[in-house]
């Protein structure tokens, strides 16, 4: 077995095995720690470890398994240098948008504003989401013009990416989403409403049946945050339940709904939805937990 392929099965963090002249059993839902050490036989197929990458780093987040996410990650990086040219640059595109969602995850937003993702050239949308919408999203609570003008800066290149990349793009979704964090964040609800539905429409298309293409920032999530900020408490709460249809095991949402539910004066609704929040994150890091009130 070459160095290569162990490195790439490593870095998915997946076990295969066959006999001769049979096809490869991929296990994509056996996702082992991603510190294991595993034997592949034979050669894993790189759009099979991609997928499967996708899907371990997916769950380690949906779980509040930040620290698992962060290392398998980690060795997806390490493997780089062995994928072949060719594949090199969507392998590593998918681990900065992974790598972006985890931050986003962990956050606070406010640590987001100047972050420099490693590798960010590889998916040239995604720095720009993060910064901006983390721009203004800290400025949320307080009028902040130099946040907002940071904001606008990251807006500005994401204009320039989505004219490049067409209408039909993640580029043109990063950009609504980051145009209607500050008009959020400058209280144009309108426009922010209009902004974040044409961007939720966008994620809907793009995201449907992808599991290689990362959300990063929800656009239902984002409205909903902005709304329970904004002392809108049953608008908040009815963004929430919608992102959580499309996302069921999305727990930030579910805190933001407790949230919401608490404000209403919805006591017995508010622990139902922290116990289901709990649930989720039973195997969770202590620092996630630490999220759950």
């Amino acid at each position: 077995m070459s160095r290569r392929c162990l490195a790439l099965a490593l870095a998915a963090g997946v076990s295969v095995s066959a006999a001769a002249g049979d096809q490869p059993r991929w296990a994509p839902n056996a996702c082992p720690p991603p510190s294991a050490r595993l034997q592949v036989t034979p050669p894993a197929a790189l759009s099979e470890a991609r997928l499967t990458l996708a899907r371990c780093v997916q769950r380690d987040l949906d779980q509040g398994r930040w620290t698992d996410a962060e290392v398998r990650l980690s060795s997806a990086r390490r493997a780089v240098p062995m994928v072949p040219g060719g594949e090199r640059r969507p392998w590593l595109a998918l681990v900065v948008g992974l790598d972006a969602a985890r931050r986003v995850d962990v956050g606070p937003w406010s640590a987001l504003v100047g972050v420099v993702l490693a590798d960010q050239e590889a998916l040239p949308w995604v720095g720009p989401l993060v910064r901006g919408v983390a721009s203004a999203r800290s400025s949320w609570d307080r009028q902040d013009a130099d946040l907002h003008a940071r904001g606008r800066v990251e807006a500005d290149r994401l204009q320039r990416l989505s004219a490049a990349a067409g209408p039909l793009s993640e580029a043109e979704r990063a950009r609504l989403l980051v145009q209607a964090a500050l008009a959020g964040a400058q209280y144009e609800r309108d426009e922010m409403g209009l902004l974040l539905e044409a961007a939720h429409d966008l994620e809907v298309r793009l995201l449907s049946g992808d599991e290689l293409r990362v959300p990063v920032v929800l656009a239902r999530e984002l409205e909903a945050d902005l709304l329970l900020i904004t002392d809108r408490y049953a608008a908040a709460g009815q963004r929430y339940r919608d992102l959580l249809v499309q996302w069921p095991y999305r727990v930030q949402g579910r805190i933001g709904l407790a949230a919401a539910y608490r404000r209403l004066g919805h006591a017995r609704e508010e622990e139902e939805t922290l116990a289901q929040a709990r649930a989720l994150w039973a195997s969770a890091d202590a620092e996630a937990l630490a999220r759950i009130e």
